[in-house]
């Protein structure tokens, strides 16, 4: 009777460690598929980000290049105004006219790319963020996982040593 409860407890104490172990075990491919999906996010975002300065490099050159047409542009009509000054004439007042017209157009041009540099300046900051928010949530992943490992660990050493204990028990 007293062998038979003994076998009992042994089979229902190896039964606790194994659904333990299958636990843990399911703890442990959660934890690898959120911080494969943390090193994903973190890819994306960061490829986003690079996407992004690129395009915001190519605006800044876009900015400067209309900016010195736009220069170009004033120069020419103060040029045009000056030799108006001199001689009176309809063909230079239609010049006047359509260079006045054309730097608006300039004007236009570069506040409206001076608009997407900021809309592209701020997403890059946002994707930096995204960046830095992603490294941290997997940083701290990889801290709780090694945890993990770790009490896992101890529970194996633990265990190991009741078998023995046991075992020197009964001799």
């Amino acid at each position: 009777m007293q062998q038979s409860a003994n076998m009992q407890r042994q089979m229902s104490n190896q039964n606790a460690q194994w659904a333990m172990q299958r636990q843990m075990d399911m703890q442990q491919q959660q934890m690898r598929s959120m911080m494969s999906r943390s090193m994903s996010k973190i890819e994306i975002a960061e490829k986003k980000l690079a996407k992004e300065e690129r395009k915001l490099e190519k605006l800044e050159k876009k900015s400067i290049k209309k900016e010195a047409d736009l220069k170009m542009k004033q120069e020419e009509l103060v040029n045009l105004v000056t030799k108006s000054k001199e001689n009176d004439g309809t063909e230079l007042q239609k010049s006047i006219k359509n260079s006045k017209n054309d730097l608006s157009k300039y004007e236009l041009k570069l506040s409206k790319i001076n608009s997407q540099l900021e809309s592209s300046s701020k997403k890059a900051q946002d994707f930096k963020k995204e960046v830095e928010n992603s490294k941290l949530e997997k940083e701290e992943l990889t801290k709780k996982h090694e945890e993990e490992k770790r009490v896992k660990k101890e529970e194996k050493e633990k265990a190991i040593k009741e078998k023995q204990d046991k075992k020197e028990a009964k001799n």
